[in-house]
């Protein structure tokens, strides 16, 4: 039987392809994404594992604006590492006027510590970490130190 092995890609349809395009430029650049392909009407970041589109919506599409709650795309989170990775995502949508609708702090528990913002389409994505707080670090304290290595 066939078995996922992780996500390719993700292609969103952007109402106006250039605006958007300085937008995730910036957004995913931030992110350790690199610009890998670019058309007339696509482009695709890709942070070696994984692919992030945008393509410029058709003549259908750009009739009407996008609602988050119709059928179709609700989200896209993009698990970072720690939550001063969220707390900097945080400060760089502030710092480049991009809309936050949940500035870094935790939601549904301890656990979950994240920051949600828009694109300029409204579509709502968001920066997280699922951890205990302070989790990576409790993690470093419980480990026995190294061993040396003994000289032969």
């Amino acid at each position: 039987m066939p078995r996922v092995v992780g996500i390719d890609h993700l292609v969103l349809s952007v109402g106006d392809f250039a605006r958007s395009k300085v937008f995730y430029r910036k957004l995913l650049g931030f992110l350790g994404f690199k610009l890998k392909y670019e058309y007339a009407d696509m482009a695709g970041w890709s942070n070696g594992r994984t692919l992030f589109w945008i393509a410029a919506a058709d003549a259908q599409g750009k009739r009407h604006k996008y609602r988050k709650g119709d059928i179709g795309f609700h989200h896209y989170a993009f698990e970072l590492s720690s939550r001063s990775d969220v707390d900097a995502l945080g400060a760089f949508l502030e710092e480049n006027n991009m809309t936050v609708i949940d500035p870094p702090g935790e939601y549904y528990g301890r656990n979950y510590y994240a920051v949600y913002f828009t694109d300029p389409d409204g579509m709502k994505l968001e920066g997280m970490i699922w951890a205990p707080p302070g989790a990576k670090a409790r993690a470093r304290a419980k480990r026995p130190p190294a061993k040396r290595r003994q000289k032969s």
